[in-house]
């Protein structure tokens, strides 16, 4: 049984997280002044040193701004945000995380990994004797007792990081590998919503287009994917 390492929050991540909470859910508005470091402390009963430092990972997340004559401001998020504030929008929504997001999020997949589907085709000399693998590994998985869909996700993950290793743009991977939190929440919520055995072959599906070098029907393969994904999340 593997139960894994079980971690405890530190107050530090409590504060960003019930701080971004108030953001993400709209109690605390773009503009709107945060008290200062110092009341903040005071009235979470928290050290002054956390509350600065969860500050700055609040400003670097994107969901506030501080001007040091000024105070600290509720920011535009979807102006001033990035990958960690989508990683925290996720974290934060849950179950909840759908509709027009999930879209947004899958068009991004689809212009990524399209263009490393792409450029693979365009390869003669590329080897996909490692996606095979991975694509085995998955198939065993699946075979065996008890799948746990968080770690079928990362096989997954890396079946499709692969493709954008194998594409021969080293950029590519490195920008699929700072969407592995949403990619592998997308991946798990489709085991569980599919099954595993489903989204195991479209994911042999999309790897003998891939191997036949056809990069239209690869994309199509994919766009299955995502189609059949959010029609099941539209019917729940």
């Amino acid at each position: 049984m593997d139960i894994g390492v079980i971690k405890t929050p530190t107050v530090r991540n409590l504060l960003v997280e019930r701080i971004a909470e108030m953001i993400i859910k709209g109690e605390l508005m773009p503009g709107d002044r945060l008290p200062t470091e110092r009341e903040l402390a005071a009235r979470t009963k928290v050290s002054k040193s956390a509350v600065h430092l969860a500050m700055a990972d609040l400003e670097r997340m994107g969901f506030v701004v501080t001007n040091q004559r000024h105070g600290t401001y509720v920011a535009d998020f979807a102006k001033t945000g990035n990958i960690e504030t989508l990683n925290m929008i996720i974290r934060i929504s849950g179950e909840s995380f759908g509709g027009r997001r999930i879209q947004d999020m899958l068009e991004m997949r689809m212009a990524l990994e399209g263009k490393a589907i792409e450029l693979l085709a365009q390869r003669n000399d590329c080897d996909l004797s490692e996606l095979k693998n991975i694509l085995a590994e998955a198939e065993a998985y699946v075979q065996s007792e008890r799948v746990i869909p968080n770690q079928l996700a990362k096989i997954f993950f890396r079946f499709h990081h692969q493709v954008c290793v194998s594409s021969g743009n080293f950029i590519l991977p490195l920008l699929f590998n700072s969407f592995d939190y949403v990619t592998l929440t997308f991946w798990e919520r489709a085991i569980r919503s599919l099954g595993a055995p489903v989204c195991t072959e479209l994911l042999h599906g999309m790897y003998d287009t891939l191997e036949q070098r056809d990069p239209e029907a690869s994309k199509q393969y994919l766009l299955k994917e995502f189609e059949q994904f959010l029609n099941t999340e539209r019917s729940e």
